[in-house]
């Protein structure tokens, strides 16, 4: 067990036992991640922060209840993506609308050799934004999240492999879509890279 998924088991223990100063470590580690995360389904900022609030609160409502975890951050994604997607029956947005601030795509995407206003940028946030939702999700998981396959599989629920093919599939749609870009090199070797890095 790594130091990290140690932490996270004894600091779960600590939150079934009842421990506020937990609950409290809890909240203020992973309240801002959360946020972030569930802007992914939501572009309502108020809904995403309601569904924040209610997970914590069931957290330490039913701690008695919960099943051990040796990673937290894994349990609240999974949890906070059934709430804000339960709540209204959110259909999935994710990072590459419209309404994304420029801010929060540089301090979460870096994109080599593409920069803010390059209309090659604008054609790839374009061509993400039309991905099948499942396709869509398991690419920004992956590279907006960083989240491993084996985490990607168990927030969406299906195989590894199946994380696997629907990314693969999205950079295939991907390259396709950007074929005539006059600057596609860059463009590709990003895509490459987000297709083998860490794999």
């Amino acid at each position: 067990m790594g130091e990290k998924s140690n932490n996270d088991f004894f600091l779960w223990r600590r939150l079934k036992a009842g421990d506020t100063e937990a609950f409290n470590e809890l909240y203020n580690r992973y309240a801002d991640i959360l946020f972030s995360f569930g802007q992914l389904y939501s572009k309502d900022k108020e809904t995403v922060k309601d569904c924040i609030h209610d997970l914590f609160f069931e957290l330490y409502k039913y701690r008695k209840n919960l099943s051990d975890t040796n990673n937290i951050k894994n349990y609240l994604f999974l949890s906070l993506r059934r709430k804000i997607q339960t709540s209204k029956n959110v259909k999935l947005s994710l990072i590459y609308s419209d309404n994304i601030t420029e801010s929060e795509n540089k301090s979460n995407i870096s994109f080599p050799d593409i920069h803010d206003g390059d209309e090659n940028l604008e054609r790839l946030k374009i061509e993400i934004a039309q991905l099948p939702d499942r396709q869509k999700e398991a690419l920004i998981l992956r590279f907006h999240s960083e989240l491993s396959y084996n985490d990607i599989a168990e927030i969406m629920d299906i195989s590894v492999e199946s994380v696997r093919k629907n990314i693969y599939r999205s950079v295939k749609t991907l390259r396709t879509k950007l074929s005539s870009v006059n600057d596609k090199k860059s463009i590709i070797l990003l895509l490459f890279k987000i297709l083998i890095d860490n794999t």
